[in-house]
């Protein structure tokens, strides 16, 4: 019951300190030379750099690791805050320009916040990835949610991610790690929700190991 109340307080809180003017990623991305391929990184303010500097976002870590192995990669974040799979949905034709090769899509919280139908939740996911060209490696993050909504509702939310790598060949499902960090008082920042450079480090390197061991990288 404490795990529920801290989530909704939480919630309201990152609610509360994020104005309609900073919901949408406002940077200009850098696109990949000719020599380099394309990761496009999808995910809400937890892979902006609040509080942090620009280049200790996991995106910009993950570039750099990739870097330092001799892989000549271009990851681009691509974040918008308070994100949502409809929103996703949406908007996926800007990215299409890129020609990502890997991309990694992480949405589920503001979906769980907002009571999103796990139907619905499946049919934007696939539409999402469905956007991509059948060539275009995709890394779904599956995800776990609490079970304030019920253990039914629990269960057929993970289940959404399962059921989309079974159906489309060009999945590769990444297991749920965040429970490592999130709790973790200081590998979070003073709000105790967005991550500090600790944090985009566990993630990196897990996520890195994953794409290594997928043989998803291609030198």
């Amino acid at each position: 019951m404490k795990k529920i109340f801290i989530l909704l307080l939480m919630s309201f809180l990152l609610f509360s300190c994020t104005s309609k003017d900073n919901w949408t990623n406002t940077q200009t991305w850098n696109t990949a030379s000719e020599q380099q391929k394309t990761i496009l990184a999808l995910w809400d303010s937890l892979t902006a750099w609040l509080w942090v500097d620009s280049s200790d976002n996991y995106p910009s870590k993950l570039e750099n690791l990739l870097a330092k192995n001799w892989y000549n990669y271009k990851v681009v974040n691509a974040w918008v805050s308070w994100d949502t799979s409809d929103w996703l949905k949406s908007r996926v034709w800007l990215y299409l320009e890129l020609n990502p090769d890997i991309v990694i899509i992480v949405i589920w919280w503001n979906d769980w916040l907002r009571w999103l139908s796990t139907i619905d939740l499946k049919s934007n996911i696939i539409n999402i990835i469905d956007s991509f060209p059948s060539s275009t490696k995709i890394v779904l993050w599956w995800m776990d949610i609490p079970i304030n909504l019920g253990l039914k509702y629990r269960n057929e939310f993970k289940n959404v991610y399962k059921e989309i790598a079974k159906q489309r060949e060009n999945i590769y499902l990444i297991d749920y790690f965040l429970e490592w960090v999130w709790w973790v008082r200081e590998l979070n920042n003073s709000d105790k929700i967005h991550p500090n450079s600790a944090w985009y480090d566990i993630v990196v390197k897990n996520l890195y190991d994953f794409l290594i061991k997928k043989d998803i990288l291609e030198k």
